[in-house]
């Protein structure tokens, strides 16, 4: 099969990561070209053909949409998969110009109501509260990772915390920081991510004293290796329109904690759960240093599942998805 992934790359986060994912696998057996800025090349495989393309230009610009067209006409994908809504859009205006209609779907990957999505002819949403604001042509998909043999890093002499994600307002790691200068025992926490509130993050890290407990590490590619080597994983997000930071935790983290958001929600137990506010989770982070062993069998059984949330499933189910919409596109 001939599938074309379209994508508007912002940073390598969730949505893209998921792209990459996805693109990677499903190249292993189809023809996978990638519509996507040249930033993503580091992260495809040498097989995915990677078609550079800005789609932070009008998207009612004719011209730029018919230079899409022009692209579309010549690969002549059997289905187009969009990952963004603003993609979504300049792919259904460009077929206007095209020789030929190509199925078009769409994965939803946020929480935030997009209405460009009733414009796909099949939607997919990730979990069951993103299926609730896309259109009735939906089904869910969800996310799965490549597991990749750790390679432990040396262990720290200190109780070793790691919380990973975007450092955005969203993904709360001052709510960390903040549980952290609470608690009463010895330890070490890395955060692994960038965005727009590492200055503020790292000014509280400053304020409450914690220079040489609280680290902030930026975006590493082997954050499995980290997360292997840790004792502890913290996911402290408001929301996750899913959560693939939990199925790396899942995958490679001895222990993992959560905020009732995304996938969290139905895979973790409630003593795996607390709400985010820094005296609960420091109360939470007491309790589990203090019974760590008890804590690490409870995830145990999380653990055994890790083969459901692996990518060549997630591939199969999008593969079953193309073939059936490819074939009512047909009728």
């Amino acid at each position: 099969m001939k599938i074309l992934h379209a994508l508007n790359w912002i940073k390598f986060a969730g949505t893209e990561n998921a792209c990459v994912q996805l693109c990677n696998e499903l190249v292993k057996e189809h023809e996978i070209y990638l519509m996507s800025d040249k930033n993503i090349l580091k992260y495809i495989d040498k097989n995915v053909k990677l078609i550079e393309i800005n789609f932070k230009k009008n998207r009612y610009n004719p011209i730029f949409l018919h230079k899409i067209a022009k692209i579309l006409d010549e690969i002549s994908p059997d289905i187009i998969h969009a990952h963004n809504a603003k993609v979504i859009e300049i792919i259904y205006n460009a077929r206007f110009f095209m020789k030929k209609k190509i199925p078009l779907i769409a994965t939803k990957h946020t929480l935030e109501f997009k209405k460009n999505y009733k414009l796909a002819d099949l939607c997919v949403a990730v979990l069951d509260e993103t299926k609730k604001i896309l259109p009735p042509n939906s089904i869910i998909i969800e996310n799965g990772i490549l597991y990749k043999k750790p390679e432990k890093i040396k262990k720290l002499d200190k109780f070793h915390i790691i919380s990973s994600g975007r450092l955005s307002a969203i993904k709360q790691m001052d709510v960390v920081i903040k549980a952290l200068s609470l608690v009463k025992f010895d330890f070490v926490c890395e955060i692994f991510g960038q965005g727009e509130k590492q200055g503020e993050l790292e000014r509280l890290i400053s304020e409450l004293k914690l220079d040489k407990k609280v680290f902030l590490r930026g975006f590493v590619d082997n954050i499995n290796d980290h997360l292997a080597s840790c004792d502890l994983q913290i996911i402290a997000s408001k929301f996750e329109a899913y959560g693939l930071v939990a199925i790396d935790g899942i995958y490679y983290s001895p222990l993992m904690i959560s905020t009732n958001t995304g996938i969290c929600e139905r895979i973790l137990p409630s003593e795996l759960k607390f709400s985010a506010t820094p005296e609960n989770l420091a109360h939470k982070l007491d309790e589990i240093h203090a019974n760590y062993d008890k804590f690490v069998q409870i995830f145990a059984p999380i653990k055994a599942k890790k083969d459901e949330f692996s990518v060549e499933k997630m591939a199969q189910k999008y593969i079953n998805a193309y073939e059936n919409l490819i074939k009512d596109f047909k009728k």
